[in-house]
């Protein structure tokens, strides 16, 4: 059935994206679009979510940090690997992210840790929206790029031993081949991160190889993903997962003494079900305030920190893409409650609950009717927002800093004590 459905949408001819726009503008359209795409994204995940479930059973496979840290510790050691003891500040990081959009606040608990070589490849003057297209001329940059990586994390090697390799990427940004030659010719331990596994699992063909994690991860020592339910996805591909929300960079993200002007707000661009949602709560009189791109009126904005602390509620929204019903861990989730603002409420997630006391630290809702009702109780009591605000920041200082994945990680390694 599948294939005859593949075969049915590949007859059909495409509408130009020009049309397709302009009928997505439309509210009845956008709805039908929304509710069709919304079903498309929950048949693929939960069609994934099976298949690697039923795998598991089948090999009798369930993650736990534990077999996590044995198999990484005996991967490094069949190869001759013996992780230097560091402690913190004498670490040495060979961080390789591109420098744009957010990734700039992963590079202060970085320093922190001790010295950092960053190899940007924006500053070569590659750009991800290029590396992660498909095509020949894609394929050939990223080929031209990897040739960049191993140099200079040899250079930086000699100068002093690299403790770690830490990624964050996919396909786009790493290779298999890259990955193994690191492995084979430094034997350095590799640590790749990944905070979409939900939706960005397999991700679109990247020539030999895709663009999501599942290409990738049997190469690296250690994977990061914050989706709970991908860490088996990784062992049956031969990964070696550790389950771990994304951080927040606590010197960025601060209390603010600025005025509570905006009753509540949202940051992220308009896409899927988002302009549905703020719809429904402008027709129930919420004065809500949008900030990002595709949004009437709203860019993208330098300083989400002012809209933060500005913000009486700071509205999140757990959805993935067009599904509601999914949700998955976003950076904002820590973000938000670390800067300390206003209350953040967002949507029920049971690993987000793992992290936060909802109703003490964030709050958060199942329907868009208990957005409205919470959102409507929490503008009457801007004072017991604002206790949830300064809660939420107090327990991220003290467990959801970038700085407090970095440690575990380290510790999983060997470099730092666990």
């Amino acid at each position: 059935m599948k294939g005859s459905r593949d075969a049915t949408i590949r007859r059909a001819a495409p509408l130009p994206a020009a049309l397709k726009s302009r009928l997505r503008d439309v509210r009845a359209t956008r709805a039908i679009w929304s509710a069709f795409r919304a079903r498309q994204v929950e048949n693929e995940y939960r069609a994934r979510r099976e298949h690697y479930n039923a795998r598991a059973e089948t090999l009798g496979l369930r993650y736990s940090e534990a077999w996590t840290i044995s198999n990484v510790r005996q991967r490094l050691a069949a190869r001759g690997y013996t992780p230097p003891r560091r402690e913190r500040g004498d670490v040495h990081t060979f961080a390789m992210f591109p420098l744009y959009g957010w990734h700039e606040h992963l590079l202060p608990d970085l320093r922190e840790l001790g010295r950092v070589t960053h190899f940007d490849y924006h500053s070569l003057g590659f750009r991800f929206e290029e590396l992660s297209r498909p095509g020949a001329h894609a394929a050939a940059r990223r080929e031209e790029m990897f040739r960049f990586v191993l140099p200079a994390l040899t250079a930086a090697h000699s100068r002093r031993a690299v403790d770690w390799i830490f990624c964050y990427g996919g396909g786009q940004d790493l290779s298999p081949d890259l990955l193994r030659a690191i492995t084979e010719q430094l034997g350095i331990p590799i640590v790749n991160m990944s905070l979409d596994d939900k939706q960005g699992w397999a991700g679109k063909s990247s020539s030999r190889w895709r663009t999501g994690a599942v290409d990738i991860t049997a190469l690296t020592d250690l994977y990061m993903t914050s989706a709970r339910v991908a860490c088996e996805w990784h062992m049956i591909e031969g990964g070696r997962p550790v389950y771990l929300p994304a951080g927040f960079d606590a010197a960025a993200f601060a209390p603010r003494r600025l005025a509570r002007d905006l009753p509540v707000s949202f940051v992220g661009a308009a896409y899927g079900f988002r302009r549905s949602l703020v719809d429904f709560l402008k027709r129930h009189g919420v004065d809500v305030r949008t900030f990002g791109s595709g949004w009437t009126g709203g860019g993208w904005i330098e300083d989400p920190v002012d809209v933060f602390n500005r913000s009486g509620v700071n509205l999140g929204m757990g959805g993935i893409e067009y599904s509601e019903e999914l949700t998955n861990l976003k950076g904002r989730d820590f973000e938000i409650p670390g800067t300390g603002g206003g209350a953040y409420l967002t949507s029920f997630n049971s690993d987000l609950a793992r992290h936060f006391v909802i109703g003490e630290e964030i709050l958060c809702y199942r329907s868009r009717d208990e957005m409205l009702e919470l959102i409507r109780h929490y503008l009457a009591h801007p004072e017991d927002a604002g206790a949830i605000g300064a809660r939420g920041r107090a327990r991220a200082l003290r467990e959801h800093r970038w700085l407090h994945r970095y440690e575990t990680i380290l510790g999983i390694l060997g470099v730092l004590e666990a």
